[in-house]
């Protein structure tokens, strides 16, 4: 058998063990560019080299195959590459101030440190210090969250269990603290961490910022998802994490501009088209006119908002405030007004 046949047998006993529904003849087929029948014969190889396939009840009329065996330990190879990936992506979690999700996966990387083969236990470390010390995170200027240890835990639970929740909260606005009580259905991850959930009395889900919860817990009453709640939808109705009405935005990039804008995602829902003066034009349909207006300033004179007009007269707003504003050193006087307002609660 061919070296790169052998390679592709391994690959595939990895992603027969690795998932939990398991692969069916079509998904080898296409995973693998090869036909049904090659199919058949490599899940075949398979269970003759590392032990008999389960087949995975998924309700479907076709069959799911998934290997259950340790027969892997010995022939899977842990990169440095792939725990310094780890170790990296745990720092910028920390400097987010997520730190409960820093230790997962940290906990994560030491796991799959221990299941590495001992014989190349000093090449792994080795490698892994060499790459540690070659690579660094830059310093970027953003909000760190602060959150109540176990709080990201506790939130977990409660919405595996659909069980409601009840913690004092903060709000931005008014800086008042009150008691809520929450059916909790996600975790919102951007520049800040917020809970996506209802009120018992409300028609649609709400906002709360996590660094603003605090003495938290799980009640015993229980509640039912919104079936009609998508958080993937939910998440890409707004530019950031604010939810408002969405609006049809374009915005007009100038040649100078519009590699960088080119290679930027600015929403979902983008579609960008290059212009035969060489600007780029980028369309979107989004919520959240104050993130849109704080990044924008980001890019300076480069970018002009094409519509909607209340994007443009408010980030013409906020730079004349902020202009104002810093004109007089020293003295706080102007505060850049909130557009509308925002479904959050405050």
């Amino acid at each position: 058998m061919r070296h790169e046949r052998v390679t592709e047998l391994v690959r595939l006993a990895i992603d027969l063990q690795g998932t939990g529904s398991g692969l069916t003849l079509d998904g080898i087929a296409e995973r693998y560019r090869v036909s049904r029948r090659t199919a058949e014969r490599m899940r075949d190889a398979v269970e003759a080299a590392f032990g008999p396939l389960q087949i995975v009840d998924s309700g479907e009329r076709r069959r799911h195959w998934r290997l259950q065996s340790t027969a892997l330990r010995g022939l899977v190879r842990i990169a440095p590459e792939e725990l310094a990936e780890l170790r990296s992506a745990a720092a910028r979690l920390d400097r987010a101030g997520l730190a409960e999700r820093a230790g997962i996966v940290r906990a994560l990387a030491r796991k799959l440190r221990a299941l590495s083969r001992p014989v190349r236990a000093g090449t792994l470390d080795d490698g892994l210090e060499a790459l540690m010390r070659a690579e660094g995170l830059a310093m970027r200027p953003g909000p760190r969250a602060r959150l109540e240890d176990g709080l990201l835990a506790l939130l977990r639970e409660a919405i595996s269990a659909c069980r409601r929740v009840e913690f004092d909260y903060l709000a931005q606005g008014s800086g008042k603290r009150s008691r809520q009580q929450v059916d909790p259905h996600a975790v919102l991850y951007g520049n800040r961490p917020y809970l996506v959930g209802y009120f018992e009395w409300s028609d649609g889900p709400r906002l709360w910022r996590l660094a603003n919860v605090s003495n938290a817990r799980i009640t015993t009453t229980r509640f039912e998802r919104d079936p009609r709640f998508d958080l993937q939808a939910y998440a890409e109705r707004a530019f950031g994490t604010f939810q408002e009405p969405p609006l049809e935005v374009v915005l007009r990039f100038d040649a100078g501009a519009a590699r960088d804008a080119e290679a930027f995602v600015f929403h979902p829902s983008q579609t960008a088209t290059k212009n035969d003066d060489g600007s780029l034009t980028v369309e979107f349909t989004a919520g959240g006119l104050d993130e849109m207006c704080w990044h924008l300033v980001t890019w300076g004179r480069s970018v002009n908002v094409v519509h909607p007009e209340r994007l443009r007269e408010r980030l013409r707003h906020m730079c004349a405030s902020l202009a104002r504003h810093h004109e007089t050193a020293g003295q706080a006087t102007d505060v850049i007004p909130s557009s509308d307002r925002r479904t959050q609660s405050d």
